[in-house]
């Protein structure tokens, strides 16, 4: 009975996996037309002033793709709640060849992102098992794709290269690691410190992926934690489920935990900042599709979610919604601020290196997605008395207000030698916390 279970499983897998398609491919493909403003917005930016931002309150690295079709968004993104960017993208073909770069050379963004003491990479993609077997069995393809992403990088003073290379076949499994290991050798040759991450799937369908080779290489693994269920799929169901189904993140986490021989410090589990919208049967909660799902980035799925109601499913941690256009079913499954918050507990239960978005600028403005990262993701300041994320002046200046009008005024965060008393001593201690 046990094999039959297993086989059925196995045979699940394999049936699936040929129908299954990873999202950014087909993202990049749904905006191949768009014209992007590159030199109006970086004009627009180089009035925004600088703020200071201190860093120390993110308790996780917070790493997002900034698609090139999302360009117009950078500078309204909230850099104290981000460490890394990843700038998507340099599109190679087989022969390493950088064959569009989206303006790279030419954009302003590097320098706003350093400003704000975020780092910064570019992102090199390619796509589809023929394309990728003639680049990674070639080891002069391998080398051409290397030095171009270097000059590429070396030219802007970026800080490192995200390799999101999808639908890998099985036998370049190890001339991936082979290509990994140059490209990690000829950069840190020729820079300092580089940062060398890559984007990989939430499930290996067909064992083309080396976890535990590729994690001791790169600086971290991107884990694409969505797509689980996907425009193709049969019946309608969550991107990104936490629980509830056998292919989920609790599947993918446990996985890449035990594939790379519990190397959670290079994991960083990305999580969708869309959904998808597909025709359906009824209105019943996971009802089969009768047609193709179409994506819908948070901020059109959530202004849906206005007009049609609101559902939340507690097993997967996942809001959707039903509604009926033209007699017709549709059913739309995305994540918002609360579906995102209990998978950043996941996260911080973990211990893993932290968390991904794909893709920035997906929220349109809706601040309350990176209210959930802030919430989950920053840790108290120590004498921060006005909780501005700053210890300075200011934080003197109203703890010694509060000791002389209160006798009896405590808070623990600036009881610098718990003795349950602030006094004298304390702020001493606080004004040696400014002034270091």
């Amino acid at each position: 009975m046990i094999n039959k279970i297993i086989s059925s499983i196995i045979m699940l897998s394999v049936v699936f996996s040929q129908y299954w398609q990873p999202f950014h491919p087909q993202d990049l493909i749904n905006h191949r037309n768009e014209i992007i403003d590159f030199k109006a917005i970086d004009n627009a930016a180089r009035l925004r002033e600088v703020e200071f931002i201190d860093r120390s309150v993110l308790t996780h690295e917070i790493i997002g793709y900034l698609p090139y079709w999302e360009y117009d968004h950078y500078p309204d993104l909230d850099y104290s709640l981000l460490t890394q960017l990843n700038f998507f993208s340099a599109e190679l073909d087989s022969y390493g060849n950088i064959i569009n770069d989206h303006n790279w050379n030419n954009l302003y963004i590097v320098d706003y992102v350093h400003e704000r003491g975020v780092k910064i990479k570019l992102c090199a993609t390619l796509f589809g098992e023929s394309e990728l077997t003639v680049l990674l069995s070639n080891p002069d393809n391998r080398q051409n794709a290397i030095a171009n992403l270097l000059e590429r990088v070396i030219s802007k003073n970026a800080d490192g290269v995200d390799i999101d290379f999808e639908l890998l076949p099985n036998n370049q499994r190890d001339n991936l690691v082979l290509f990994m290991e140059e490209l990690s050798e000829v950069f840190h040759e020729n820079m300092e410190d580089p940062i060398i991450t890559m984007a990989t799937p939430a499930i290996d369908w067909s064992d083309a992926w080396d976890y535990n080779r590729l994690a001791q290489i790169t600086d971290g693994l991107f884990i694409m934690g969505y797509n689980y269920f996907y425009g193709g799929s049969n019946i309608a169901g969550p991107v990104s489920p936490l629980g509830a189904y056998y292919y989920d993140l609790e599947y993918t986490m446990y996985d890449y935990i035990s594939k790379t021989n519990n190397q959670l410090d290079k994991l960083i589990l990305g999580l969708p900042y869309y959904g998808y919208d597909w025709p359906v049967q009824n209105n019943s909660q996971n009802s089969e599709t009768i047609g193709y799902g179409v994506a819908k980035i948070y901020s059109q799925a959530e202004l849906m979610s206005d007009i049609y109601g609101y559902n939340y499913n507690q097993d997967s941690h996942a809001p959707w919604f039903s509604y009926n256009y033209d007699n017709n079913w549709y059913q739309c499954w995305y994540d918002d601020s609360l579906s995102l918050a209990n998978k950043y507990d996941y996260i911080k239960n973990l211990n893993i290196q932290g968390a991904g978005i794909w893709a920035l600028g997906y929220d349109d403005g809706h601040d309350e997605l990176w209210g959930a990262i802030y919430e989950k993701f920053t840790g108290s300041l120590i004498g921060d008395l006005n909780f501005d994320n700053q210890v300075n002046i200011f934080d003197i200046i109203l703890l010694v207000s509060n000791i002389l009008e209160d006798d009896d005024f405590y808070n623990a965060s600036v009881d610098f030698n718990s003795d349950d008393i602030i006094n004298i001593v304390d702020v001493i201690a606080l004004v040696a916390i400014v002034l270091d």
